[in-house]
């Protein structure tokens, strides 16, 4: 009869291991279309900045005491993006236009069966708007004109 039980207690192990595995994938999809759907509307830009707050995590602003209606939500307005890596609780993608990209980093969290940001905060740029990423860097590339380029004379 041990035995029976040291069996049974093994093969729910696994199994309780292969559903956290496969909790693992499920995760990094919800984030990957999570992320799609905000820089869809980033892109999109129609009322942008209203739509994505649904997007912010209420915990955040319960705890930083911020009433999300009184916010815009930044959103750069980008003409593409690209989603680069998902993983643990971050995704990471691309953003740009035609002479600039910024690398995003959102940090999520789940509450009531839905995936959340976790903001940055408040913009530095205006203290009218929340940057609903958790890390940016900005101009990671951007063009530049050929005048900007020293000719050989100029060397």
């Amino acid at each position: 009869m041990n035995y029976l039980k040291f069996t049974i207690s093994v093969l729910i192990f696994f199994f309780a291991l292969n559903l956290s595995i496969k909790a693992d994938d499920l995760n990094k999809k919800k984030m990957e279309q999570v992320t799609k759907e905000i820089l869809d509307l980033m892109v999109k830009g129609d009322n942008a900045s209203e739509k994505l707050r649904k997007y912010i995590s209420e915990e955040w602003l319960e705890d930083k005491k911020i009433n999300v209606k009184k916010y815009l939500i930044n959103n750069y307005s980008p003409e593409s993006y690209d989603i680069i890596y998902s993983g643990g609780d971050i995704c990471i993608a691309t953003i740009g236009g035609s002479e600039w990209k910024h690398l995003l980093v959102f940090k999520f969290t789940e509450e009531y069966g839905f995936y959340k940001v976790v903001p940055l905060g408040i913009s530095e740029a205006s203290s009218d708007y929340i940057d609903p990423w958790n890390y940016v860097k900005d101009y990671i590339c951007s063009s530049f004109e050929k005048k900007d380029v020293p000719s050989d004379k100029q060397k």
